[in-house]
């Protein structure tokens, strides 16, 4: 399988060309890309890896959390590589990579990402109370997070001090390049338009 992988919306955004052993070239994006420098960076990175567009068998996208217009840039984009390559695309939720580089995970694992001063992402793996990414309140964080417990995530120095205060320990993550091959094979693809993840009801 190649698989074309597509997160510009992170801080540690990456566009890479993989298969299921190996990152055959990649290009970091810790600056936003706009729309019209997606496609020169992706043919740049298609060069370096002598690949053309239609050597790509699978395509996996960030969808979210991340910057409004990222996200639609992204999802876009994959949506129609997938359309005009008639090839499965396969949406990709931040906290999962995450998990993914987590070397040695301890139940119980939270994943966190500042949305707003005083708002912010929430999920925890394996364990209550968010099975599932969730929109928080500060204030609310604070009340329900379990305590002692490691995490990862994308936060302001504001939110990284509370967990601190509640016993939480950063967890040192693997390299996503490292990762990306063996987390790109297990993923779920299919022709079903991508749909950004704005993780707030819009």
């Amino acid at each position: 399988m190649n698989y074309l992988f597509l997160d510009i919306a992170s801080h540690e955004g990456i566009i890479a060309c993989a298969n299921d052993t190996s990152v055959v070239a990649s290009h970091a994006c810790t600056n936003r890309l706009s729309d019209h420098e997606l496609i020169p960076c992706v043919e740049k990175m298609l060069k370096q890896a002598n690949w053309s567009y239609k050597d790509f068998t699978h395509i996996a996208c960030v969808i979210g959390p991340g910057g409004f217009t990222s996200l639609r840039v992204a999802v876009a984009f994959a949506n129609t590589l997938s359309d005009q390559l008639d090839i499965p695309a396969a949406g990709v939720h931040l906290s999962d990579l995450y998990s993914a580089r987590i070397p040695n995970p301890q139940s119980p694992i939270l994943w966190v990402h500042s949305t707003k001063k005083s708002e912010l992402f929430a999920r925890t793996f394996d364990c209550d109370p968010w099975p599932e990414p969730t929109h928080l309140t500060l204030e609310e964080f604070i009340k329900q997070a379990p305590k002692s417990t490691q995490w990862c995530g994308e936060l302001i120095e504001e939110h990284a001090k509370e967990i601190i205060e509640l016993g939480g320990k950063e967890v040192e993550l693997s390299d996503p390049l490292d990762v990306l091959p063996v987390f790109l094979s297990k993923l779920e693809y299919n022709k079903d338009p991508l749909q950004p993840w704005y993780g707030r009801g819009f």
